[in-house]
């Protein structure tokens, strides 16, 4: 069972291209933007090898493009934001905020509901709860950044990426999250701005740990260590 639920059944999936294009431009974003983010993170990723620890390539991968939100946005007054071990990129007004995460494999797809991979800590909580708590008190509107700036709020979306070495692609999605399961993974959306795959071409390496252990953002390693 899920909690923080949104209220209602609202739930807005944007695949057409003028309609994505749209409304990534009222969060002050462009779709080829986030797909060089994807695809950096799909260059780290293939540059690990079976020589690497099992988790290097998720690592490797969040990580990179964590960096790449950043470079791309940064010189255009958006800002970095380090909360409580996850990194967040957040426009000049501070009323978006963006993380990255690692989808399963229905990322991408608008006819299946997506989930985040791994588990996900206090300060994902706290940003689902926050988006929630904006859809109660803006029950009508599409929210858009100006909206939040008059109540000195934000909402968080997350840029889910999955690597299919199967369909040979890389899907990702631009989506406002407002529930979690009992395993602490995202699963559930108010919005899902459904991007184009990216294509993956040539021979692949390894592309994920083998095993049963999922890659681990650095806030799911920090609430290890404090259960250990």
């Amino acid at each position: 069972m899920s909690s923080s639920a949104a209220p209602s059944p609202r739930k807005r999936i944007l695949t057409d291209p003028i309609d994505v294009r749209g409304r990534l431009h009222d969060l002050g974003l462009e779709e080829d933007d986030l797909r060089s983010v994807a695809n950096r993170g799909l260059a780290a990723r293939l540059s690990c090898t079976e020589n690497h620890p099992l988790q290097s390539a998720g690592y490797y991968a969040w990580s990179e493009a964590v960096c790449a939100m950043r470079e791309i946005h940064i010189p255009r007054g958006w800002e970095r934001s380090d909360e409580s071990n996850l990194p967040f990129t957040v426009n000049a007004d501070r009323s978006v905020a963006i993380a990255i995460a690692t989808g399963d494999e229905n990322t991408g797809c608008p006819d299946r509901e997506p989930c985040t991979k791994s588990s996900k800590g206090p300060k994902t909580r706290s940003v689902v709860d926050a988006n929630v708590g904006q859809i109660l008190m803006f029950p009508d509107l599409v929210l858009k950044p100006e909206h939040l700036a008059q109540i000195n709020a934000r909402m968080t979306w997350l840029l889910l990426m999955h690597f299919d070495p199967i369909a040979r692609e890389v899907r990702s999605e631009l989506s406002r999250p407002v529930s979690m399961d009992q395993d602490q993974r995202v699963d559930g959306w108010d919005e899902r701005i459904i991007l184009r795959s990216i294509p993956l071409d040539g021979d692949l390496v390894r592309v994920s740990p083998t095993g049963n252990t999922p890659p681990q953002s650095p806030e799911i390693v920090l609430e290890i260590k404090r259960r250990a």
